[in-house]
């Protein structure tokens, strides 16, 4: 744990820096980064320090950001076929319609007196 929380201290502003590179959103690189220390704490009581345990955050993290990013695109590119298809759908509603008459106000009859 000791030995994380060192890495984390040296390494944590460049890994940040270079997240926001990538992905644009200072939050959201803290948030990948998080998970990358997260799971430094999980596996690395399990498997042993890794050689450079910097290099190793730093490759953790981006490849989470990797994913966030793909996961992203994959959603945008199906909201915009669910919006297609929508469209279309409403289009073939509209066209299947009977058209609309007008017909004449029905007469009225008045009363003389």
């Amino acid at each position: 744990m000791e030995t994380v929380a060192a890495v984390w201290k040296a390494e944590s502003a460049r890994i940040v820096a270079a997240l926001t590179r990538l992905v644009r959103d200072v939050g959201l690189a803290e948030d990948l980064a998080q998970d990358a220390l997260l799971a430094a704490l999980e596996e690395w009581p399990v498997k042993g320090v890794p050689a450079n345990p910097g290099g190793w955050l730093m490759l953790t993290a981006k490849h989470r950001a990797i994913d966030r990013l793909r996961r992203d695109d994959r959603l945008r590119a199906n909201l915009a076929e669910l919006a297609r298809r929508r469209s279309r759908s409403r289009r073939r509603r509209r066209s299947d319609r009977p058209a609309s008459t007008t017909t004449a106000p029905a007469s009225t009859t008045t009363c003389s007196a």
